[in-house]
């Protein structure tokens, strides 16, 4: 009996390649479960010797390869980065007198093996940074110059800057620098002048230096704004503040009638006999404005229909004259016909204006007028308040 697929025509193979011609025994079947000794295309290879050595060296010869290498990583050298070192975090410069400018270097080394950048310092309130070094190379120490102004500061106080590298392992730190601000001279009631008035009245403000230092006096003063005068004068033994310093002097800032209305800005500028502070700036502060005033300023009525109602808006008039107790709005006039006003006194210090739109008198389109209202007050007799409005 023939095996299947074999001709019993003496002479003939089987066809295919020649992996089993037969000769070297029965073909041996795949295990079903681990079939790994199938050829490309379903033939079971052969276990002869010669094949079963000839993998076994190429696997070898393709692990040798990957053997190899693992050395090589494991010896590979870390990669060159810089390395930050601060020399010093925090600088104390002790007592300084009150407006002084601290200014100190924190030094910054480089104990790495490449470039360390410096990309940016960032300064806390008070403090500001005027130049540091941007590149520092291995090996070497740069700088990061810190700046202080204390005529804002007294008593102890203790600013921080942050400095941004590319170091990866500390790419921040940040810096200290503290300082006790000692005032040599001292500001009542407080340190800086307050002007409030009204605006084509004279107001002023006083302030007292005081200092313990034996040689203290004030040899000049300065004003900002020629609107703005000031004037010293060593204050009497009776008239001295108990408690603070044995040499006291008064500074008096005016502001004249000419002074505009707004907020008062600038600093007067104080000039010593003290070494540790020859120069004080006080700052200026306060309000000057109308003797009366209107809110709102500007009136609009928008887009309406006068067949829906009529429409009102209020005024508040406000008098801020205390010389004028009395206070009353005289008359209201509008260069809008259609608006009417009718004033309602609410007490000394404020009237209300309402405003209304007669429907009879307004005509279709957009309007753009104004309104005087009239006062009692010397200094401030008319104020002009805008109107606009559309009629549909």
């Amino acid at each position: 009996m023939s095996r299947p697929g074999w001709s019993t025509t003496p002479g003939w193979r089987r066809p295919g390649p020649p992996y089993n011609d037969g000769l070297a025994g029965p073909i041996p079947r795949p295990h079903r479960r681990n079939p790994v000794n199938l050829s490309p295309i379903g033939r079971p290879f052969p276990r002869t010797p010669w094949v079963v050595a000839a993998a076994t060296v190429a696997a070898l010869g393709l692990a040798a390869p990957l053997l190899a290498q693992e050395p090589a990583k494991a010896q590979a050298p870390a990669s060159a980065a810089p390395k930050l070192v601060l020399v010093e975090e925090t600088k104390n410069v002790g007592t300084v007198a009150k407006g002084e400018v601290i200014e100190q270097d924190f030094l910054v080394r480089n104990d790495g093996k490449a470039d360390l950048h410096i990309t940016d310092v960032k300064p806390a309130c008070g403090c500001t940074v005027s130049k540091y070094d941007k590149v520092i190379k291995p090996g070497e120490t740069g700088k990061v110059h810190l700046t202080l102004d204390t005529k804002a500061f007294q008593g102890p106080i203790s600013k921080s800057a942050l400095i941004v590298t590319d170091d990866p392992s500390t790419p921040q730190v940040t810096v200290f620098l503290s300082a006790y601000v000692k005032p040599y001279v001292e500001m009542l009631p407080y340190g800086f002048f307050r002007l409030q008035g009204l605006v084509g009245e004279e107001v002023s403000s006083e302030i007292t230096l005081a200092s313990d230092e034996p040689d203290f006096k004030v040899t000049k003063v300065e004003a900002p704004h020629e609107y703005l005068s000031a004037s010293f004068a060593e204050v009497a033994e009776k008239d001295r503040i108990a408690g603070k310093g044995a040499r006291q002097y008064k500074v008096t800032l005016t502001a004249s009638k000419s002074t505009p209305m707004g907020i008062p800005q600038g600093v007067v500028r104080v000039l010593t006999t003290l070494p540790k502070q020859p120069e004080l700036q006080i700052a200026i502060s306060g309000s000057i404005v109308d003797a009366v005033g209107v809110i709102p300023s500007q009136v609009t009525f928008g887009t309406f229909d006068p067949k829906e109602g009529t429409m009102t808006k209020e005024i508040d008039v406000i008098n801020r004259n205390a010389k004028n107790p009395e206070f009353k709005v005289t008359g209201v006039e509008s260069t809008v016909p259609a608006v009417k006003a009718e004033v309602k006194p609410i007490d000394k210090t404020r009237v209300k204006v309402v405003l209304s739109v007669d429907p009879g008198l307004a005509k279709k389109g957009p309007f753009d007028g104004a309104l005087t209202i009239k006062t009692n007050d010397g200094t401030k007799s008319e104020l002009k308040v805008g109107l606009k409005g559309v009629v549909l």
